[in-house]
């Protein structure tokens, strides 16, 4: 990868390629991204960013939706990041749309979200979020494996979804279990006029394809929607091939 900025944060170098950011799912990394944006970043500017409580990166003392997308702000800014394409997964999906509508200087050129927690509230059952809260327990990560994925990952990318969750920060983990996920930022997504297209498979067993139609489509002006089927929640990891082609149809099909 071009970039993946943990707690130090590294200027970006002067690059003419179209830049793109890359936000990991709940519970991953920045290195989630790393089967998916080699096969970009001949032609693509690619930084990928690890949030708080995740991946390394200390945690914010209060999460919010809004204070993570400050952070993320804050990081691109201080890379001296002036216009790029945002892409984001699951809870980083929420993140990505919330920033866009609050972005005065209009940085973000385009929203790519990949299989992403709707604007409004995320619909997760009492019972799931009981199972999500015992945090952290291996027997507990490699049940998540077995269950948000249908394609098969290798052991390493076993390994590296399994250690993502086991290091990420509790009070940030029980935050978005128990908050952010259902905290609805749809009021904000009316003014939203950017390009944007969701990439999500129909047999998703985290965010449901029923989600994406009725939760997210309803609530994103003029998005266009691109699904797949028989893959789960990790796309980046088990489909890398198929999400960075479509990947590049949104950005060839803009004109970048």
């Amino acid at each position: 990868m071009d970039i993946i900025t943990n707690s130090n944060t590294q200027k970006a170098e002067i690059n003419p390629k179209e830049t793109l950011v890359f936000l990991h799912y709940f519970g991953g990394s920045a290195q989630s991204w790393q089967w998916v944006i080699p096969l970009l970043q001949k032609d693509y500017h690619c930084v990928a960013l690890n949030l708080p409580g995740f991946g390394g990166e200390p945690a914010l003392p209060e999460p919010s939706i809004g204070a993570f997308t400050s952070f993320i702000t804050q990081k691109l800014e201080a890379m001296n990041l002036e216009s790029f394409v945002l892409v984001g997964h699951s809870m980083s999906g929420k993140i990505a749309v919330d920033m866009a509508a609050n972005d005065p200087n209009f940085a973000i050129r385009q929203l790519i979200l990949v299989a992403p927690s709707p604007p409004t509230t995320e619909q997760i059952s009492e019972e799931n979020k009981q199972q999500m809260l015992d945090h952290p327990n291996r027997q507990q990560a490699e049940n998540t494996v077995k269950t948000i994925t249908l394609k098969p990952v290798t052991e390493e990318q076993r390994e590296l979804i399994i250690q993502n969750n086991l290091e990420a920060d509790p009070q940030t983990w029980n935050w978005w279990v128990l908050e952010g996920s259902g905290h609805s930022i749809a009021e904000d997504t009316a003014h939203l006029f950017l390009p944007i297209t969701i990439l999500a498979s129909e047999d998703d067993p985290a965010i449901s394809f029923e989600s994406i139609l009725g939760e997210c489509m309803p609530h994103l002006p003029d998005a266009k929607l691109v699904t797949i089927k028989g893959v789960g929640h990790l796309s980046p990891i088990e489909v890398p091939e198929w999400l960075a082609g479509e990947i590049k149809r949104c950005l060839v099909g803009e004109g970048f």
